[in-house]
């Protein structure tokens, strides 16, 4: 069980090595405790040159139990973070990443990446809880199922046959009035956009022609209600789905 509060709370938090970044926003409609995206969805990929931007949400575990013993959760501390691709940082809210058990809490990673791969990333975390009033033994454990994959720069020839028919990302994540979608295609053909709400209900329909290679396409969101959504691109044969978050100001 601590292990999996640990998950659960494991990209809550971060530093950006003394650099202050923007900071995402957590998504106070979440209440089941776990991360979004899971680690079946995993991140968005970037593109080397082509600013990057990915927002992970969470909801943290009120008590777990250590032992056969109930544990009341305090907080979890994010202790260290190693993988992210040369020029992505990362920061967290709240800005001090501690977050206090069955708190919301999101992690921003940004930046624009500088190199090509794909770059496994280990997230270092302490959870700090009490048995029966008197503090327990902190609990450390790394998450390490995430990774980026970073491709090449748009701008250098790439063998577009060698392409995977994906999504690679929205930016801003979470969205207010509109997002620009990428996508990659190994061909080029119609595609159709859809959005869906949680309970599957359809938000948004675009109909599109893309090309052979990476796409991007803005999306008006003004219409749409804050919330967690999920975005399809379909090509005719298949279809790929990434999770995005639309948040008001």
């Amino acid at each position: 069980m601590i292990k999996r509060l640990l998950f659960a709370a494991a990209i809550l938090t971060a530093a950006t090595n003394g650099t202050v970044n923007a900071q995402c926003v957590p998504d106070p409609t979440i209440t089941v405790p776990g991360i979004y995206p899971d680690s079946a969805t995993g991140l968005v990929g970037g593109v080397v040159g082509v600013p990057y931007t990915e927002v992970i949400q969470a909801r943290v575990l009120t008590d777990t139990s250590l032992n056969g013993l109930p544990v009341i959760i305090s907080n979890i501390t994010l202790s260290g973070v190693s993988g992210l691709p040369p020029g992505l940082t990362y920061s967290c809210t709240p800005s001090s990443c501690v977050f206090p058990g069955g708190s919301n809490g999101c992690l921003l990673i940004s930046g624009t990446p500088t190199t090509a791969g794909t770059f496994p990333i280990v997230v270092e975390l302490t959870a700090n809880g009490t048995i029966f009033g008197i503090p327990a033994p902190p609990q450390t454990t790394t998450l390490d199922y995430y990774s980026i994959f970073i491709d090449v720069n748009s701008g250098i020839s790439v063998n577009s046959t060698a392409l995977n028919f994906e999504i690679s990302g929205n930016n801003p994540n979470p969205a207010s009035n509109y997002t620009d979608l990428n996508f990659t295609t190994p061909i080029a053909g119609d595609f159709t956009i859809r959005m869906f709400n949680m309970i599957g209900k359809e938000v948004l329909k675009e109909n599109i022609r893309g090309m052979a290679g990476i796409n991007t396409t803005r999306l008006n969101l003004e219409d749409v209600a804050p919330g967690v959504y999920m975005i399809s691109v379909e090509n005719g044969t298949s279809v790929v789905t990434r999770r995005m978050i639309v948040s008001k100001k």
